[in-house]
């Protein structure tokens, strides 16, 4: 069930609550929402649930145990369940940057611009020490972002496209590193 705002196309709190109810609450009959720990922002609303016997008694041996937060997507509605593997600032900076509490950083980096002044042959030197790239095929990857507005190449870890990014910025190119949900 959908239920959007349609003078502004987003889904508000309480939107929001009824489809978390009507999407999981309601093939959970004995689980409750935790009032008072939902949480909103810009993009998504986060609903916490647990057991009602747990709730209403403090009975340890009535937690549900492994169940995570509930992402409501505020432009559509679209919910997402999670995991206790990480905290909720783990999923929620996920969500945040790619509309997916589970998306994970990867090793793939898009190039989409250049700037008056960029220089290109530090930038061809970044993306061939961070991927497996010989130099040609680095200069290929840098071309092609003039030439066809954007340009993608993958690095060796997750952690040298984070610092692709950051090199090819102080080099005059506009990039990002993609999530699992972006490649």
């Amino acid at each position: 069930m959908r239920i959007i705002d349609e003078q502004r196309g987003t889904v508000n709190l309480n939107q929001a609550r009824e489809i978390f109810e009507n999407s999981v609450l309601a093939l959970n009959s004995d689980c409750v929402i935790v009032e008072g720990a939902t949480r909103e922002y810009s993009r998504c609303f986060v609903f916490f649930y647990q057991s009602k016997k747990f709730i209403d008694t403090g009975d340890v041996r009535a937690m549900l145990g492994g169940n995570g937060p509930v992402f409501v997507n505020r432009e559509d509605g679209r919910v997402f369940e999670t995991g206790s593997a990480f905290p909720v600032c783990h999923y929620v900076k996920a969500f945040e940057a790619c509309s997916d509490p589970l998306g994970q950083l990867t090793e793939k980096v898009k190039i989409f611009s250049l700037n008056p002044g960029a220089n290109r042959v530090r930038a061809i030197q970044s993306v061939k020490e961070k991927s497996e790239m010989g130099l040609s095929q680095a200069k290929t990857v840098i071309d092609n972002v003039q030439e066809n507005g954007a340009s993608y190449f993958t690095a060796l870890t997750v952690e040298y496209a984070e610092q692709a990014v950051v090199a090819l910025k102080e080099s005059g190119f506009d990039s990002v590193q993609l999530w699992s949900n972006q490649c």
